[in-house]
């Protein structure tokens, strides 16, 4: 059995897939990631062959005419998925044609928008499913309609009809999915994790309360040190730890001169630090907020662009969370909220709640079993 795991370069679309990855290993499955240089080295660290391509994230954001942050509101998205996307997707679809050419895969995995490997697997008869890493966003279907007009133009097959009636790997608790239409059509529900404890925890043990906050802004949306600061602010004002981490292209330095209840650091495994912790503050970036209700916790959420809001939006009505929403990120702000998430024991029983629907739904064995069944080529 062959798969290939196709994923747009960023640490959101591959992270949600690995435990699919891992399944398919333990099935003995050959595995490649197909996916942007940048992307490479944690693909590697899988222990599966890595297939270059398309452009990395940086590059992508380069040859786009103009930002879609220049843009009005009502234009950005769809914006987006013609420049940023659509182009994305042509790059990979090529790249991966060729691959393909001399490596033919039984199926196919692709993330929500990394269409172009769905593309070649139309265009070969391949077999193909899309893997979900959050809650819907608005306006999922145009967006996906326009990545695939975008592969028509340039002489590809449009996969769009197909991704919509092909299965959907959502990683979703039910009570997350919230009120918003998902274009997939054939949902099937899979377990998300919090990542893979990879590499030594860092030692909490120094720092000098009780209680401990998890503060990541992610790694892509990250670039504000006045959101960190006013955040860190904020929770010093209560007897807590703060555990930061500032993504891999900000110096924790930039924060300035620290207290000893905070542990500063660009990077560390999530799965790794939350079972030490007792509530997030995030950017509200998927698989953040999902490996935060993998453990129950409660959380604070200061979405900064991308689908971050509609994440937030989605957490909001299950009690499980708080938000402060750009210009609301102040000292006074997050300290009243998190003395509210730590006092009212509503919010982790609503988190709990929703730790126990991930807890309850198939594990990636099991989806890629019915997939993909044994005995199946």
């Amino acid at each position: 059995m062959r798969i290939l795991v196709a994923s747009w370069p960023g640490f959101g679309h591959l992270l949600p897939m690995v435990p699919l990855v891992r399944a398919a290993q333990r099935r003995g499955a050959e595995v490649v990631v197909s996916t942007g240089a940048d992307l490479g080295p944690a693909a590697e660290r899988l222990g599966v062959r890595v297939h270059q391509s398309g452009l990395t994230l940086a590059e992508s954001y380069a040859r786009m005419p103009m930002l879609p942050s220049e843009l009005p509101a009502e234009e950005s998205p769809l914006f987006a998925a013609r420049h940023f996307f659509g182009a994305g997707a042509v790059d990979r679809a090529r790249d991966i044609a060729a691959l393909v050419e001399g490596w033919r895969p039984d199926l196919v995995v692709h993330d929500t928008l990394e269409l172009g490997a769905a593309a070649v697997a139309e265009r070969h008869g391949i077999a193909h499913v899309t893997h979900g890493y959050g809650p819907t966003v608005p306006g999922s279907g145009a967006f996906g309609e326009v990545i695939g007009g975008v592969l028509a133009e340039a002489g590809l097959a449009d996969p769009v009809p197909a991704v919509f009636t092909a299965p959907y790997l959502d990683p979703c608790p039910p009570a997350l999915r919230g009120p918003e239409p998902s274009p997939w059509s054939d949902i099937r529900p899979i377990r998300p994790t919090a990542g893979e404890p990879v590499g030594p925890a860092p030692d909490l043990t120094a720092l000098p309360y009780a209680d401990t906050a998890y503060l990541t802004l992610g790694t892509v949306m990250n670039r504000n040190p006045e959101v960190f600061r006013a955040v860190l602010e904020g929770c010093l004002r209560h007897r807590i730890n703060v555990l930061v981490t500032t993504g891999p292209d900000l110096d924790p330095a930039t924060l300035g001169p620290l207290p000893r209840a905070v542990l500063a650091t660009r990077f560390v495994p999530q799965a790794l630090v939350l079972p030490q912790c007792a509530l997030m503050v995030s950017h509200a970036g998927a698989g953040t907020m999902l490996g935060a209700l993998c453990h129950g916790l409660p959380q604070l959420c200061v979405p900064q662009g991308t689908d971050q809001p509609s994440n937030t939006a989605a957490l909001l009505p299950t009690g499980a969370g708080l938000a402060l929403w750009p210009g609301e990120v102040t000292a006074d702000a997050v300290a009243d909220a998190v003395g509210r998430l730590r006092a009212e024991p509503g919010f982790r029983a609503a988190a709990e709640g929703l730790q126990a629907e991930i807890l309850a739904s198939p594990d990636a064995d099991q989806v890629l079993a019915a997939v993909w069944p044994v005995g199946a080529r």
